[in-house]
């Protein structure tokens, strides 16, 4: 159980709370499963540790490759007026393949900009582009900006430590 034994060094390393925090549940959740005495969904929070120690990524139609942990933050989402919010709420509820939450929503997910240029430079001029016509249908929202330029540069650094992990691996 390879993501049992880097949960357990995590709590040696970190402790118990940091664990915790880092994963979003209890700090007694993260002692019973490290003492294999869960009583719970054991699944749940293997999950959980693959993808945030492990780098477990999913393919989200609006975000591109995110971690697995933010995609069930984002289907907690309510509807919104922020733009980029209110496309992860309708693609949460239209049928993403990621989702545990029922199809109640009928917009068609399209794929995300990045995920159908996989292999592809990154095209900073096209993004750009996008976010500044993000931001004018925001009204120019400066928290708005912040979001999408923080969103962007996940998804830009996500691509990046994968094309690093590529390139070290293909060295050894």
């Amino acid at each position: 159980m390879q993501w049992l034994e880097m949960l357990q060094q995590q709590v040696k390393d970190n402790g118990l709370r940091a664990v915790a925090e880092r994963l979003g549940v209890s700090t007694s959740t993260v002692s019973q499963v490290t003492n294999e005495k869960y009583p719970g969904d054991v699944k749940r929070v293997q999950t959980l540790v693959e993808s945030v120690y492990l780098d477990k990524n999913v393919m989200c139609p609006v975000l591109g490759e995110i971690p697995w942990h933010l995609c069930q933050q984002h289907q907690k989402n309510h509807y919104t007026g922020n733009p980029q919010k209110l496309r992860l709420y309708r693609a949460c509820r239209s049928g993403c393949s990621h989702s545990d939450l029922p199809t109640t929503q009928n917009a068609q997910l399209l794929a995300h900009p990045q995920q159908a240029s996989r292999g592809a430079e990154y095209d900073a001029e096209a993004v750009i582009n996008r976010l500044k016509r993000q931001i004018n249908t925001d009204g120019g929202n400066a928290i708005g900006l912040s979001e999408l330029l923080e969103d962007e540069l996940k998804a830009l650094a996500s691509r990046y430590n994968r094309a690093l992990r590529t390139a070290q691996s293909s060295k050894e």
